[in-house]
């Protein structure tokens, strides 16, 4: 598969490249995407070159994993990742961190609604999957508010299902199916 760039009316999602290393660095070393992600620690530049030339190269080429640095159209540094993963079978994962510097803005929502709409769009033009979901560790907060409000819903809390960092964790999962109706946020448990 190529690699495609989606826009929106305030991002550039394109694929990461060698000269967003230093950008990856940054936000893969902040506390919050070290909490609850499992980016190698200490992350530096030779992870970051890895992880873009070998992983994201490889996901594209080989049709598993769609990788998107997410880039303010006003400014093209990267700012943090979007991506489809584990794609097989009319399905995929989707996953999705931030540097600091862009927190705050709806982003991610933005960026993860565009990939949505790409990734459920029929072929040739999207990747005409039938199922995306979303796991990430209970206590991630941010992400879950993510995935709530651009409609994924709920499917379940798996007990002490993650071991990160030296640590059991429960993990949440939800999900939207390509017909779901993703107008509005979805109404999510409180515990």
């Amino acid at each position: 598969m190529h690699p495609v760039t989606l826009r929106t009316d305030r991002l550039v999602l394109s694929v990461p490249v060698d000269a967003d290393a230093d950008d990856v660095v940054a936000y893969a070393n902040d506390p919050d995407v070290v909490a609850f992600t499992p980016v190698p620690v200490p992350y530096g530049h030779a992870e970051a070159r890895h992880w873009i030339r070998e992983v994201v190269a490889a996901g594209w080429r080989d049709g598993t994993r769609t990788e998107f640095g997410l880039r303010r159209a006003d400014d093209l540094r990267l700012l943090g990742t979007v991506g489809l993963f584990g794609i097989a079978d009319g399905a995929a994962e989707i996953g999705y961190a931030l540097h600091p510097d862009g927190r705050g803005h709806g982003f991610v929502a933005e960026a993860v609604e565009r990939v949505l709409r790409w990734a459920f769009a029929a072929s040739p033009t999207g990747l005409a999957l039938e199922r995306v979901q979303w796991r990430a560790i209970a206590t991630n907060a941010a992400s879950a508010a993510t995935a709530q409000r651009v409609g994924l819903r709920y499917e379940g809390r798996a007990r002490s299902a993650v071991l990160h960092r030296g640590v059991r964790q429960d993990q949440l999962l939800a999900a939207v199916l390509r017909d779901d109706d993703r107008s509005g946020p979805q109404v999510w448990p409180t515990a």
